[in-house]
């Protein structure tokens, strides 16, 4: 299991690199940029610690995570 708080931060600074972007496109790029470089494993823990409530996440981070909740479903 990965560091809740090493994950955070990760996910929270790559948010913040795009977070100039509309909403909607920023988020995109974060999943698609968690789900090109983080392993299932991570992205599991990520969603995990949403669902845990997911605090000091930022908006466009939260966003993200639902977002793999989603893909990572998928077969």
């Amino acid at each position: 299991m990965s560091d809740p708080a090493t994950l955070v931060r990760m996910v929270n600074q790559i948010a913040a690199n795009v977070a100039h972007h509309p909403h909607d496109q920023a988020v995109a790029e974060i999943t698609k940029h968690l789900r090109a470089t983080w392993p299932l494993s991570m992205r599991v823990d990520l969603v995990a610690y949403v669902d845990g409530g997911g605090l000091d996440l930022t908006p466009l981070a939260a966003d993200a995570a639902e977002q793999l909740r989603v893909g990572d479903a998928k077969p």
